[in-house]
């Protein structure tokens, strides 16, 4: 008679399973630490404390990844509770039989384009679960489908309910999920988790991260090669994979991750340190506009002073980030303020007046798409922000192909203090929402010379527009000879 081998959880699958259950948790790991995995011991431990009132929402990203977790459940849940049933249309388990006993775990994939999201939405609207784990969080650029299905979370009174994420850091999602947890807890070593009082969630969090050093079923050495050679000998890359490092800068993998370095590229000048008027070139301002989305304006300085570096690079000296604010008070960099077209350009003037700057003194460069007729008294967006006392320039975007645009920044941020013969791109300390967005910005999935669909990139959008208008104009590189 054959023996079952007994199933005995590693340390970050018992430290998962030590979590509070009315606490959202926040498991972000290296890779290879078994995370995956917990989910079945969390399932079964779960589903025998709570019984029939057990519902669980299990996602993924993609619906393959989401196979390879149901045959995972498949494979042990009827062992541990004889009569479970999987039902192929519904993807739900009814746990110890039909009259699900010990309640049910669905699973759903969450899917990559926006409009592929919003009808995995659509579909899970209206469940009412107690439980929800979102595996692979990390693939995801922005909370917004987590933070939809908050909805779905009801139970009973007296049921705890709780939220688990599980991700590795250095993926598309590497920033807004330092944002939220790692940083509050202190961005803490591996192993030595973190409870904090959360304002999002109006509830205790808890955050943990590991190394695959932890898991006894890999071969640590061999296993830590092949990430070596994930990594492209990125460190900063590296130690997010291999350590599960979230106090880095770096968005790996991302569209900017092989040229982003806050170390190279940062330099602080502050109002008043530089008479930016009497700068020549002049400084000018590249914008991009939104009303549910950001609407995103940096002050731009060609050849800043004191730094030696080549003709036509730029600093982007300051930031003006009109975003709403989530419900802990923090900046939610995907969503918009909602202000109409005049009280953006009163903010856009009392913000070039900390630089002793008025809309008259520079040319404001904005996305083509605000001079488009619309219903606007004033004929267009651009006739509503010049009635408030701010004339706007066109970017001309369509001489400028995205490609070659986000190739102008990536090229630029490359050379920055490493190659004194092309322009560079630098920023200021100010520019919190161009460090908070841009180095996770995920490629595109069918192109990797563009971005990804419904990413927040209206910051890099922005300098996009600044860029490629200001090298149309000059000769950048070894002269500021003029063009036109």
């Amino acid at each position: 008679m054959q023996q079952v081998q007994p199933l005995a959880p590693n340390r970050l699958q018992s430290l998962m399973l030590d979590c509070p259950l009315d606490d959202v948790a926040c498991f972000g790991t290296a890779k290879g630490t078994g995370k995956s995995f917990g989910i079945l011991f969390l399932v079964m431990r779960d589903a025998r404390a709570i019984g029939a009132d057990y519902h669980c929402l299990i996602t993924r990203s993609t619906f393959q990844s989401l196979t390879e977790l149901q045959t995972l459940l498949l494979k042990y849940l009827p062992l541990a509770f004889p009569g479970t049933t999987y039902n192929a249309g519904e993807s739900t388990f009814r746990i110890g039989g039909k009259e699900s006993p010990y309640g049910t775990v669905e699973l759903a994939y969450r899917a990559s384009s926006p409009l592929e999201q919003v009808r995995a939405l659509n579909r899970l609207q209206g469940r009412s679960k107690i439980c929800l784990i979102h595996d692979e969080a990390g693939n995801d650029p922005s909370p917004d489908f987590f933070d939809q299905l908050q909805g779905t979370l009801r139970g009973p009174v007296g049921v705890p309910s709780r939220v688990i994420f599980l991700a590795n850091p250095g993926g598309p999602g590497h920033q807004w999920m330092r944002q939220r947890f790692a940083i509050p807890a202190g961005c803490p070593e591996p192993m030595r988790p973190r409870r904090f009082w959360s304002e999002d969630y109006h509830r205790y969090c808890v955050f943990a991260t590991a190394d695959a050093s932890i898991n006894p079923h890999i071969d640590w050495e061999q296993y830590r090669r092949q990430v070596e050679l994930m990594a492209g000998g990125d460190p900063s890359l590296l130690a997010a994979l291999l350590r599960g490092d979230w106090n880095v800068d770096l968005g790996g993998g991302a569209f900017f991750g092989h040229c982003w370095s806050p170390t190279r590229c940062r330099h602080e000048i502050r109002p008043g340190q530089i008479n930016v008027l009497a700068h020549h070139p002049r400084p000018f301002v590249t914008m991009d506009w939104g009303i549910s989305a950001p609407s995103v304006a940096y002050l731009v300085l060609p050849d800043p002073p004191g730094l030696d570096a080549p003709k036509g690079s730029l600093m982007l000296l300051d930031e003006c980030y009109m975003a709403a604010s989530t419900l802990g008070g923090n900046r939610d960099w995907g969503r918009g303020s909602h202000m109409s077209s005049a009280e953006q350009a009163g903010v856009l003037q009392e913000w070039l007046w900390r630089w002793g700057l008025r809309p008259s003194d520079l040319r404001i460069i904005a996305d083509d798409a605000v001079f488009n007729a619309t219903g606007s008294p004033h004929g267009s967006t651009a006739a509503d922000f010049k009635a408030a006392g701010v004339k706007l320039t066109r970017a001309e975007k369509a001489k400028t192909s995205m490609v070659s645009g986000l190739a102008m920044l990536r090229n630029r941020m490359m050379a920055t203090r490493k190659d004194y013969k092309h322009p560079w791109l630098l920023w200021s300390t100010a520019c919190q929402g161009w460090e908070a967005t841009v180095p996770g910005i995920p490629r595109h999935p069918r192109d990797p010379e563009i971005i990804a669909d419904g990413c927040t990139d209206h910051a890099a959008d922005a300098v996009r527009y600044g860029v490629a208008w200001y090298q149309a104009l000059w000769k950048t590189g070894n002269s500021n000879f003029h063009l036109v």
